[in-house]
């Protein structure tokens, strides 16, 4: 069945910033092993800074891996002959030679630390990357997070999905299925229903006129109600920025009488379909914690909700759409430059009556 959904899809490592780990699991003078993105990695941080960097993981000489050899200042020594090489891939020295090789370079990639995780960009192409490539934008900043007016208030590890990277996004298009699939209340953090009460939501999706940028905003205004009947004073609303292919997603959510929270969602490609799925969210420092629980909670129940069809379904190329169809096809061009061997087809229209 994987096979078959597989081949639907468009590739499975589109450009983008990745998060690869928190910062706390990173300390000085260390190195890790991570296998993602099509690759095997090495990401380290300095013996005498806070600096990260990440490269391929086996070593341009004869392949030892990186990651069991040790960090000596900026630079990772090869466990196997000990050369060692900085940050961008270049050797710096070899213990047993005056002649170090000049094009014996490693490849790397740009590294951001940004609210307590490390990032990587990513781009899917054949060209080599190098830590020092420019790239089109930054990991996105919350300002009141810079400026402490919201606090880290928790992380949650939600582990591997059997999903495309594709399918986050696409599903802020489809604003149709919030009415068959978001509808009912669960007990938080779970899939269980809570009897009697259900949620009502109206989403609007906004596209950046900028196709070069291309955050797509989706705002939701939701409602509890109880035996059908809505109460007002719970309608709270949410807006969804997406940055690059989905990656990365942040959430705004704003609690009548309570106050704001950001969740910020990041997904990491460990395999064509499987996604490492992450969540940290932060708070005014003063919001209950029961409240911080339950609106997190609440969110990550009507996620699971998308990832069990998901980990289902394939993806049209040419889907059939009716006229209240969400912008997809809309999405889909803009997102197609973060796959540059992909291009959308078109869809398929029912005629109007």
């Amino acid at each position: 069945m994987d096979d078959l959904r597989l081949a639907s899809y468009p590739p499975p490592y589109p450009d983008g910033w990745y998060r690869l780990a928190s910062s706390k699991s990173l300390r000085r003078g260390r190195a890790r092993c991570l296998e993602c993105l099509g690759r095997a990695l090495v990401v380290w941080r300095t013996t005498d800074a806070d600096d990260v960097f990440a490269m391929s993981a086996f070593c341009p000489h004869l392949g030892a891996n990186l990651a069991d050899g040790r960090v000596c200042g900026d630079r990772i020594e090869c466990p196997f002959h000990a050369w060692q090489f900085t940050g961008d891939g270049r050797v710096a020295s070899v213990p047993y030679s005056s002649t170090p090789p000049t094009r014996a370079v490693a490849e790397s990639f740009p590294v951001e630390e940004v609210h307590g995780s490390i990032f990587m960009y990513h781009r899917d192409s054949q060209t080599r990357q190098q830590a020092d490539d420019a790239v089109p934008h930054g990991v996105p900043r919350v300002p009141e997070i810079d400026d402490g007016r919201l606090v880290l208030r928790g992380r949650y590890n939600a582990g591997r999905t059997r999903t495309h990277m594709i399918e986050l996004i696409e599903n802020a298009s489809d604003t149709a299925h919030f009415r068959y699939l978001h509808s009912r209340m669960n007990i938080p953090w779970t899939l269980i229903p809570v009897p009697g009460v259900g949620l009502e939501h109206t989403a609007r999706l906004d596209l950046d006129d900028d196709r070069e940028s291309c955050r797509p905003q989706l705002d939701i205004e939701t409602v509890l109600k109880v035996r059908g009947r809505p109460i007002e004073r719970t309608r709270a609303s949410t807006r969804v920025t997406f940055t690059g292919a989905g990656s990365i997603l942040n959430f705004r959510l704003k609690i009548p009488d309570a106050g704001e929270i950001e969740i910020i969602q990041t997904q990491l490609p460990v395999a064509p379909l499987e996604q490492q799925v992450d969540f940290c969210w932060f708070a005014d420092p003063k919001m209950p914690r029961a409240v911080v629980w339950y609106a997190v909670g609440n969110w990550i129940s009507q996620w699971r909700n998308d990832v069990r069809i998901w980990e289902a379904k394939i993806f049209r190329q040419s889907p059939t759409l009716c006229r209240d169809d969400g912008p997809v096809m809309c999405l889909r061009r803009c997102w197609a430059q973060y796959y540059p061997d992909w291009t959308p087809t078109a869809a398929v229209r029912t005629p109007r009556n």
